[in-house]
């Protein structure tokens, strides 16, 4: 038995701008805020209170909110974990010529994304992405097939990965074998630690805590 844990980054600064006005953040580098770096502790704090994980490796993107809150976790639990080196396969999805823009910006370059059924669902469909971005089935391509050789590597011990919210929603889909519209509907809060379950090494995994699945 296997246990792979996600967890995504705590608020970042970006994260703050967008309950104001949609900032597309992507792959932009942004620290965390004082509240952030508080929700990566408590979930450093919550992971050790799972008596039932044997947490040998722990992996992130190279982008600073998720590293920064990888160091916070790790520094709760103390030691005797494995860092990993940064893996650009877990960065958050490219929103390519919209990153930095806002809606208002973005649209004024191109008014199709805003006024063409066809293109206007990029941010909610698995297939489309903004212009140079990337598509959620290429995260998925980067990412899942990174994920499965570093379980496979280790078959006894338990990974710890920190990555973001569009990765993390990928790696759950392969993980529990979701339908490309399943995914889209999974919504990743910051700084909870997800834990999912292999019972043996090919199995599909199991979702144990963190995340309550509305997948209708």
């Amino acid at each position: 038995m296997q246990h792979l844990v996600l967890v995504r980054h705590g608020e970042s600064q970006l994260n703050v701008v967008n309950k104001e006005k949609r900032v597309y953040c992507g792959q932009i580098d942004t620290h965390l805020t004082d509240f952030g770096r508080g929700q990566a502790r408590d979930a450093g704090e919550r992971l050790k209170d799972l008596g039932y994980l044997r947490l040998g490796r722990a992996v992130t993107s190279p982008l600073q909110r998720a590293h920064e809150t990888l160091s916070l976790i790790l520094r709760e639990l103390g030691g005797g974990i494995l860092e990993l080196p940064h893996s650009p396969e877990l960065m958050e999805r490219s929103h390519g010529e919209f990153e930095g823009l806002t809606d208002e910006e973005a649209f004024a370059k191109y008014p199709h994304f805003r006024d063409n059924p066809i293109y206007a669902d990029f941010m909610t469909t698995y297939d489309r992405c903004a212009p140079g971005g990337e598509t959620l089935a290429v995260v998925s391509a980067r990412a899942w097939p990174f994920i499965e050789g570093l379980m496979q590597e280790d078959a006894q011990g338990d990974l710890l990965v920190v990555s973001h919210y569009n990765t993390i929603r990928c790696i759950i889909g392969q993980a529990l074998m979701l339908t490309p519209d399943q995914i889209v509907k999974i919504s990743i809060p910051n700084a909870v630690p997800i834990v999912l379950r292999q019972e043996t090494p090919g199995e599909t995994y199991a979702l144990v805590e963190g995340l309550e699945l509305k997948l209708e």
